[in-house]
């Protein structure tokens, strides 16, 4: 498999990375988190098959991620807000240190060893999993002035963009304590999703911050795998209705469990590899 993967042109890796998207797309819509969690354990184990330099696979991994989710956090964005899910006020507050956290955390990510970003990846998985068959909720203390609106806005730019997610899992807990129901909460996480994918895509496809010494492959822009992107971005954004439409029908606690399953398999295999 190794040797086929290597040996794809650009079209056979589209369709790879299509049918990659189709399959993420649905947890993604069923959970309602992004599709970073799925998407960049599985990108570090098909990249190392296709044979990319391992100083920089996870960084290739994230950047990719966060390039794919532009598009399906548009359409969930437009999804909760054509129903009245986003609260325009919360999305402006957080809009500009979100920003310039998913700016820092793509800029750190690049810095930092990829083994070393790859057990970070795998403890924030393991940490959501838990999470998630915990079922634990947090505590509402709403009106936090602008301090803490910037701190958390800045942290949540920045985690999301070092792991490669759009943020949700970390915006609907601290819109939760601010006094947002659910809906508006993970309404407005969803748009709040866009800037984080952007921002940090902007950095991670600089080609100016690749070290001299590390030869990107083809196809890529800096840090971002183009046929990647592309694939998963449209697999994504047709699946993705799919698991919403089964997050409707399905058990709320079986799928919790069974999310929290697949975080915690793909968590030990980031901490592992």
């Amino acid at each position: 498999m190794e040797s086929l993967l290597a040996g794809s042109g650009p079209l056979g890796l589209l369709a790879l990375f299509l049918l990659l998207g189709l399959v993420t797309g649905v947890p993604a819509g069923m959970f309602g988190i992004g599709g970073g969690l799925v998407l960049v354990p599985v990108l570090v184990w098909v990249f190392a098959l296709m044979g990319l330099d391992s100083q920089f696979l996870v960084q290739m991994a994230i950047g990719t991620s966060l390039g794919a989710i532009i598009p399906t956090a548009m359409l969930s964005a437009r999804g909760h807000f054509l129903r009245g899910g986003v609260h325009g006020a919360s999305v402006r507050r957080l809009l500009p240190p979100i920003l310039v956290g998913a700016m820092l955390g793509a800029w750190l990510a690049i810095q930092i060893d990829g083994r070393a970003l790859g057990r970070i990846f795998g403890v924030f998985e393991i940490a959501i999993a838990l999470w998630l068959l915990l079922s634990v909720r947090p505590p509402t203390r709403p009106e936090a002035g602008r301090p803490v609106w910037f701190a958390a806005g800045t942290g949540i730019g920045a985690v999301s963009a070092l792991i490669g997610i759009a943020g949700g899992t970390l915006t609907t807990p601290f819109l939760l304590t601010q006094g947002l129901d659910i809906r508006r909460a993970i309404g407005s996480a969803a748009a709040l999703g866009i800037p984080i994918a952007i921002a940090g895509s902007l950095v991670y496809a600089l080609p100016a911050l690749l070290d001299s010494a590390r030869v990107a492959p083809a196809w890529s822009l800096g840090y971002l795998y183009l046929p990647a992107v592309a694939g998963i971005a449209v697999g994504a954004a047709i699946s993705v209705r799919a698991g919403v439409w089964l997050a409707h029908r399905l058990p709320v606690l079986a799928l919790r469990r069974a999310f929290a399953g697949v975080l915690l398999l793909a968590g030990v295999y980031m901490l592992l590899r």
